[in-house]
């Protein structure tokens, strides 16, 4: 049960790694209460929002809980079928396994905004600033709680967490003794199966998963781009499916009742298409990462050591490199990651978080060679204050000094949070947060040919070291309250305002001073009759009629990036979650977000996400028999991310469900699992695959 506030402070002293989730659940766990009722709802505790452990209704940020029967209940055929059903988190899936999600805003091919943690441990990319879901090296079932924090998060945990956080927490070793095997297969050619194991010796508790997953491609859209101005035909490729193998061991050892240590080991494969603003890239199935991790968690503090090591290699599909092949993305990066947390007491109105981080990534980049390394550091402090039983104030901030930003980056926060009974809390917040420049956007140093027409025309993709932070300014009221029946209310609206953002753009074209190579197919450049039609704008020169009537400031000679603008997003949040002893359970949300704001920047040229989404889910699991489906909804989207075409996506609704049986004491499951049931048509992105119906059958044994 729920320590009421104004016995926080008493308790703090004595928490049991308070700020040891936020990082890694592996501290030592409490104890539920030998005398209490056994058809007590579980209070749900989060620690992401504030890098602490606190009541869901009492977190500082508007926060979304899934936890591992609404895991196992949940239809979905991947993560971001399980995350679509978040409120105000949009989510899009281009092919078999390229996912990107932002919240409050639109999501892009390579959404860079969103921060994903396992454990603590961050899945940020650096070296381009976005997240490959598939390098998940855990199985579904080793999940105790998905907590996804929609807003910023740059005050606790730094760069890249500038819309959110998504903080993946696994089950300790105690938490799931046994065997777990599960194997599955059906539609589009996928296969799957996984095994995990964990026991306990005395005060050393274990375990270890594998997995494997394969799927074949998805259609791929055809004709012309929805929307699409100039008409613009979708380009064809050879798409490709997946193959995706993963492994993790983790040993804990419990040194005394309130302090621990974990140690962690893990890879995960992958292969298959992501898209990217030049075209798709083909990645080999080589490509893996993997990591080493050790944590050590007292009480309230928790020191965490990680390393994470990528080594990848891909192919465009559609963009060449100078010397007229299909141009090559091999990157390899090293990131090592040493951070400090703690939270103490301050005299009888005060609990202080407080922590440090040290981080420096190493980065072999095909095509930003000069991209070789970055270090950053930072420094984070909060203060909870306590204004009585009913009224709390939270105020922070967090200092970070990034390569090769010039100038350090601070990043306050401050909630009002009022809670006139318990469980029922309303809060008024604002934040400040960022997103760093990549590698890429830093170093990009390579040419491409443009294919116009039937000739090749060089260009140059140059990055730019003086780029300045993304920045974001964001206010947001909400409500959150609990009920004594399990029954979650939340409440929110928000308006996040985003100023430089980070742009990659035409530089410059060919024109008068800047003329095109000259060149005989298959060669790049142009026929030497053509090269006047690049004096001359477009309709002006009759001689030049066959290719528009002059080509002045029409073909891109040079890239780059740059800041640019401001972009406003508002918009509410209305959720309803049941939670149940019983055999049903029950979720309903819906995000309105209204169209963005732009300042200094084109409408034409910036992706808007849908207006409307919404989500509803419904299960019902008695032991022996089990069966759920969940509904989702999202508007039309606009998209202008990829190449130089705009266009839109139709409203979907897809539908996904399940039905299964246990037998044998509940030892062997019996699943038939259905995504997008009905077949509709549904594209996520311009340039997406069509995500069309699947149906596997799942067979599973606990011992």
């Amino acid at each position: 049960m729920r320590t009421p506030t104004r016995w926080r402070v008493a308790m703090a002293g004595f928490a049991i790694s308070a700020s040891l989730a936020a990082q890694d659940p592996g501290g030592p766990a409490a104890d539920p209460s030998a005398d209490e009722p056994k058809d007590q709802i579980e209070e749900i505790i989060v620690v992401t929002a504030s890098r602490t452990e606190q009541a869901l209704n009492e977190a500082p940020s508007a926060i979304t809980v899934i936890d591992s029967r609404t895991i196992e209940a949940i239809p979905a055929d991947d993560y971001g079928d399980l995350l679509r059903n978040v409120p105000g988190l949009n989510v899009s899936q281009t092919s078999a396994r390229d996912i990107n999600m932002t919240a409050r805003g639109s999501t892009n091919t390579l959404s860079t905004s969103q921060l994903v943690l396992l454990d603590g441990r961050s899945l940020y990319l650096d070296f381009f600033g976005f997240v490959m879901w598939d390098f998940l090296p855990v199985n579904p079932n080793e999940i105790k709680q998905i907590e996804a924090v929609r807003g910023p998060g740059s005050a606790v945990w730094g760069a890249n967490a500038m819309t959110g956080v998504v903080n993946l927490i696994t089950k300790r070793p105690r938490e799931m003794v046994g065997t777990s095997l599960l194997a599955g297969g059906g539609e589009l050619g996928t296969l799957y199966g996984s095994l995990s194991h964990a026991g306990v010796s005395g005060k050393v508790g274990y375990k270890f998963s594998a997995g494997y997953y394969e799927q074949d491609p998805y259609d791929r859209p055809t004709g012309v781009v929805p929307g699409s101005n100039p008409p613009t035909s979708y380009p064809t490729f050879d798409n490709s499916g997946t193959q995706q193998p993963k492994f993790d061991l983790r040993v804990d050892y419990d040194a005394r009742e309130d302090a621990i240590l974990s140690l962690g080991v893990g890879y995960a494969g992958t292969d298959g298409i992501i898209h990217t603003g030049i075209g798709p890239f083909d990645i080999d199935k080589s490509s893996n990462l993997s990591y080493a991790k050790a944590d050590w968690s007292q009480r309230a503090f928790h020191l965490h050591l990680f390393a994470n090591y990528l080594d990848a290699d891909s192919i465009n599909l559609l963009t060449r490199g100078s010397n007229g092949l299909p141009l090559g993305f091999a990157f390899a990066t090293d990131t090592y990651n040493l951070e400090a947390a703690n939270t103490s007491v301050a005299g009888s109105h005060h609990i202080f978080t407080y922590g440090a981080n040290y981080r420096w990534s190493n980065f072999d980049l095909e095509i930003a060679p000069r991209g070789e390394d970055k270090k950053e550091w930072g420094v984070f402090v909060q203060d909870e204050i306590l204004l009585g039983d009913k009224v709390r104030w939270l105020i922070g901030g967090r200092y970070d000094d990034i390569e090769p930003l010039e100038d350090g980056v601070f990043t306050p926060r401050t909630s009002l949070l009022i809670s006139p009974v318990p469980n029922h809390t309303f809060r008024l917040s604002y934040n400040e947060a960022f997103r760093t420049p990549s590698a890429i956007n830093n170093y990009l140093d390579v040419t491409i040919l443009n294919q116009v027409g039937p000739f090749l025309l060089p260009a140059r993709a140059d990055g730019n070291v003086a780029l300045v932070e993304e920045s974001m300014t964001a206010y947001e009221v909400g409500y959150t309250g609990s009920l004594d029946n399990g029954l979650t209310i939340a409440l929110a609206a928000y308006r996040n305002e985003t100023e430089d953002s980070i742009d990659f753009y035409v530089q410059r074209t060919y024109g008068p001073g800047n003329l095109p190579p000259v060149g005989i197919p298959p060669a790049p450049g142009v026929p030497p009759q053509l090269v006047p039609c690049f004096l001359f704008a477009p309709g002006t020169f009759p001689p030049c009629a066959a290719v528009g009537g002059g080509l002045a400031g029409v073909v891109p000679s040079n890239f780059s990036y740059r800041n640019i603008g401001k972009t406003t997003d508002q918009g509410v949040e209305f959720s309803l979650q049941k939670r149940s002893t019983g055999p049903w359970s029950w979720f309903f949300n819906a995000s309105w977000q209204d169209e963005p704001e732009f300042e200094g920047v084109s409408a034409l040229d910036q992706n808007i996400p849908p207006e409307w989404r919404g989500n509803l889910g419904l299960s019902f699991d008695n032991g022996g028999f089990f069966a759920s489906t969940n509904v989702n909804y999202q508007d039309e989207a606009f998209w202008a991310d990829v190449l130089n075409v705009r266009g839109s996506t139709d409203a979907f609704t897809q539908v996904n469900a399940a039905i299964g049986v246990r037998l044998l004491d509940e030892r062997m499951t019996l699943s038939i699992i259905g995504a997008n049931v009905f077949d509709e048509e549904v594209q996520q992105h311009i340039f997406g695959d069509f995500i069309s119906r699947k149906v596997t059958g799942q067979l599973g044994f606990r011992f």
